[in-house]
């Protein structure tokens, strides 16, 4: 898995690789598997994510689950969610994002806190075989 974050239009993006990556079956409710990460290591925020199950959030709905780690933390589309989520890209692309809004896309860098409230212009998940062949 290869996920690309870009911060801003027209600038570089961040290049993560995840050298296994797996989602399960429908019947394992498409269960993460994850790991083997190949960058500097403050940028994995991902991994914590290994072993859980796809959920949908309820961005809608008059109720929201919250993060218990982040003050008003609410959580939204659907991912592999966790305690202290570490990761949610596929929240809705938001031009600025307030502390304690988990609503948009979200990667955590760590020692960085404020790294929650980053705004990000394009995010992709790539991916292929290991041999980098093509998917079968």
């Amino acid at each position: 898995l290869r996920i690309e974050l870009t911060r801003f239009k027209g600038k570089k993006p961040t290049i993560l690789d995840y050298h296994t990556f797996h989602v399960g079956s429908a019947k394992e409710e498409y269960n993460l598997t994850i790991g083997d990460y190949q960058n500097a290591g403050r940028y994995d925020a991902l991994s914590g994510h290994n072993g859980k199950k796809f959920t949908v959030k309820n961005s809608t709905g008059a109720k929201h689950e919250r993060d218990p780690c982040l003050d008003n933390g609410i959580l939204s589309g659907g991912w592999w969610f966790e305690r202290c989520n570490g990761a949610n890209l596929n929240g809705p692309k938001l031009t600025i994002v307030l502390p304690g809004n988990l609503l948009g896309i979200i990667w955590i860098i760590k020692d960085e806190p404020q790294s929650y409230t980053y705004p990000y212009h394009k995010v992709e998940m790539k991916i292929r075989d290991a041999n980098f062949g093509f998917c079968t």
